[in-house]
């Protein structure tokens, strides 16, 4: 009787683990989502930022994006001018990157600011009851900087 009750015990125990990590692999299912396509976009505020910088210039700013609606964190990056060229060995040196962090496996999406843009936002990462963070990569000829907001 006492072996069978064990396995009860067991089972149930499997049992709840399997509806937990359902539950918690629908809801990362935002996971590498673009944000205005998913919906979310809507109701996103900055809820971290910081400006991009080194000693002697200023690029722009990197922008932590938070919905409520989807627990979702997303990264901004908007320059202060327009990319010259980069990426390749004629420009010397690469294009401006945002990338959004997720602390607790170190999931991260990116993006790229391409010749001829300003701006440009990563796919999400899921952040209800966890953090993430924005970072920004920028190597230009006024030299480079590597810069990130706070954890939301």
């Amino acid at each position: 009787m006492r072996n069978f009750a064990r396995a009860g015990v067991v089972a149930g125990g499997l049992g709840l683990a399997l509806i937990a990590g359902t539950g918690g692999a629908q809801a990362y299912t935002y996971d590498g989502q673009d944000p205005t396509a998913a919906g979310c976009g809507g109701d996103a505020t900055t809820v971290q930022s910081a400006v991009v910088k080194n000693a002697n210039v200023r690029f722009g700013v990197i922008e932590m994006r938070y919905s409520l609606k989807c627990h979702t964190g997303w990264a901004r990056l908007t320059l202060d001018y327009t990319q010259s060229a980069c990426g390749n060995a004629s420009a010397g040196y690469d294009c401006a990157h945002a990338y959004i962090i997720r602390n607790n496996d170190g999931r991260q999406y990116g993006c790229t600011i391409y010749k001829g843009q300003s701006q440009c936002y990563t796919p999400m990462v899921y952040d209800k009851g966890l953090t993430s963070f924005a970072q920004a990569a920028i190597d230009s000829a006024a030299g480079s900087a590597n810069t990130r907001t706070g954890s939301y």
